[in-house]
């Protein structure tokens, strides 16, 4: 079993922590820029075995984290839903509206219900109430939003379980069957029938995904916190550095089958143990901080740039790692700038990305 040590011999200050999102909204924005990911095969699998999911490790290494006050559940709750679920639904429906009126009205309703299933409900809410991946990318076009309820779901079992060892450990069991089957399985299969089946999408609030997002922050702190984590750190950052060399020879040679799978499930906790090596010099990038300090709206906003930029690409010069490069940095930069012109407007920032119950109600 898994021993929890309430000492954290490796945390974050503010600076680290906000330097870092800055390299993962990067990076995360890098698997999205499909002229990219074109242009260089088997980048797009490689930065999906880590980047997102080292999104979900990082407030396990806040140096405020085991010093959590005790919040109630409905506190908890209420103050995760108004920060991550409450933008999920409002981006969700926009992003579905645009989805709508730009397909010229084609969604057909009776699509939206399994009608297999004589208590079934319209997809539409569904995927509200569940942030099933396959809904979100069918009704507004982009997948991307699935990480705001496994965030939320998350963030609230941390938050009120963190000092309950007998619930966390079922949490954990829980956890690791929920971080393979979604985490390390996700992608395996497009949206078909057998989604009907899935009980992974389907649950309230993406919980279930949040069980496994809680099993993978909660496996990296335990390594970090261990007394050998020296040893655990050298040989972390060794094996990263192994089996991404693996990977793109694989990729190379197409040889690489179900061995993703493996690198899925183990790439996250190598990657932030390897990144942990230089989160000094990353927190002294004001770029990176810059970044980090907007990476939620900058979140949201870049997927649209990356698809309008790769149909520029595509349609009217070429796909190449030149272009890619340009297109990153273009993304990056424009995402960036709307971000910041985004929170100095006050009222639509609190109405849109609200930090409390009282920013959005007042």
């Amino acid at each position: 079993m898994i021993m929890y040590n309430t000492t954290n011999t490796i945390s974050l200050n503010r600076e680290e922590s906000t330097a870092l999102k800055g390299l993962l909204i990067l990076l995360i924005i890098l698997g999205h820029n499909a002229t990219f990911t074109i242009a260089l095969p088997g980048s797009f699998g490689y930065l999906y075995t880590f980047h997102v999911q080292s999104f979900f490790i990082l407030p396990f290494l806040y140096n405020n984290y085991d010093n959590t006050k005790h919040i109630s559940f409905k506190d908890c709750f209420v103050k995760n839903f108004v920060r991550l679920y409450y933008p999920y639904i409002l981006f969700f429906l926009i992003l579905s509206l645009l989805c709508y009126i730009t397909n010229g009205n084609s969604i057909d309703i009776n699509k939206l219900i399994d009608l297999k299933d004589d208590y079934s409900i319209p997809y539409l809410i569904d995927a509200i109430f569940t942030g099933n991946y396959y809904l979100i990318d069918f009704f507004t076009g982009f997948q991307h939003l699935w990480f705001l309820p496994v965030m939320f779901s998350m963030s609230v079992i941390k938050d009120t379980i963190h000092k309950n060892n007998i619930l966390k450990y079922i949490i954990m069991t829980l956890g690791l069957i929920s971080y393979i089957v979604f985490f390390v399985f996700m992608y395996r299969k497009p949206y078909d029938d057998s989604i009907n089946f899935n009980l992974m999408l389907y649950s309230p609030f993406a919980i279930l995904q949040g069980f496994g997002a809680y099993f993978l922050g909660i496996v990296t702190v335990s390594a970090i916190n261990n007394r050998n984590f020296k040893l655990i750190n050298i040989a972390s950052s060794v094996l990263f550095i192994v089996l991404s060399c693996t990977y793109i020879f694989q990729i190379t040679n197409k040889t690489l089958g179900d061995y993703i799978y493996l690198y899925r499930f183990i790439m996250p906790f190598l990657f932030v143990n390897f990144i942990l090596n230089f989160k000094v010099s990353i927190s002294k990038s004001v770029l990176l901080r810059e970044f980090g300090k907007y990476s939620f709206p900058m979140y949201i906003i870049h997927p649209p740039l990356c698809i309008i930029s790769y149909f520029i690409c595509k349609n009217y010069l070429e796909i190449n790692l030149i272009y890619a490069i340009v297109i990153q940095v273009c993304v990056v930069v424009i995402s960036y700038y709307i971000s910041v012109i985004w929170y100095k407007i006050i009222p639509l920032r609190k109405k849109t990305l609200p930090r409390s119950i009282d920013e959005l109600l007042h």
